[in-house]
């Protein structure tokens, strides 16, 4: 007992609290609890200051500048936990849907987009004209057409518009809706922004199209084989954009790894 005595007193308690605090915030995944972690321990670690020296008020001062800094972010983190919400109704499948992202940024998200409510006969998108918008179909069905010929149909949790998205080039394809349908629009523009400032939002986001694009290249592929054996003239998919978005959500990929 005298010889722990000699490493631990009283006054150096609330030093290996802190580090301890400090060493498990670097184990967080989630930025909200990683900086009450680090202000909790930056706390104690000032405490312990005090009580061991008077002669470290240089560590004191960056302690508490280092406070001040995570105490601005948790401000802002707090203010957008308080303010943002899930809708009620929606908020199950877009946590199931967009796992790896919180309820705050699935809310910026969502900031970014609108529900809309359509009937059948309505074009989602026009073959070859441009695409402003990312589309989740939220329900109901969906008819893929190509030079007039419906060559796949999508249900609700595809996405829309993504090859548009990751490309820049017009729609590959029209998509016109079957059925009474919702989906959440996705403004490109609004999106790219979210994710250059948000590298969770934009991995998860690629990850989501990237497994959807990989589907539909599947289907492409088998619907050209199709058109080969039946003879028939009908032009298949853009398979070379939906390879060149499939490339394009690989690198996006990459680069978040690397990050």
């Amino acid at each position: 007992m005298d010889s722990l005595s000699q490493y631990v007193s009283i006054p150096d308690i609330p030093g290996h609290v802190a580090y301890v605090v400090i060493a498990v915030s670097y184990y967080l995944t989630s930025i909200f609890w990683l900086r009450v972690f680090a202000v909790i321990g930056l706390a104690l670690e000032v405490v312990y200051f005090v009580l061991v020296s008077s002669d470290l008020y240089t560590g004191i001062a960056w302690s508490v500048i280092f406070i001040a800094i995570n105490a601005y972010q948790l401000f802002w983190l707090l203010r957008d936990r308080l303010r943002l919400r899930l809708p009620q109704e929606e908020k199950s499948v877009l946590r199931r849907v967009l796992t790896g992202l919180d309820d705050v940024q699935i809310s910026r998200l969502l900031d970014a987009s609108q529900w809309r409510e359509l009937s059948a006969g309505a074009h989602l998108m026009r073959e070859s004209q441009e695409v402003n918008e990312l589309y989740f179909l939220f329900s109901g069905r969906f008819g893929v057409d190509v030079g007039g010929k419906t060559v796949a149909h999508l249900e609700s949790g595809s996405f829309a518009g993504e090859v548009a998205f990751l490309t820049g080039h017009p729609a590959t394809a029209s998509v016109i809706v079957e059925q009474p349908s919702r989906v959440l629009a996705i403004s490109r523009a609004r999106l790219i922004k979210l994710c250059k400032s948000d590298n969770q939002v934009a991995g998860v986001i690629h990850q989501l199209l990237g497994r959807d694009l990989a589907n539909k290249l599947r289907l492409a592929n088998g619907f050209h084989t199709m058109m080969d054996v039946a003879g028939h003239p009908r032009r298949p998919p853009d398979l070379i954009h939906l390879t060149q978005a499939a490339t394009s959500v690989q690198d996006n990929s990459n680069r978040q790894k690397n990050f």
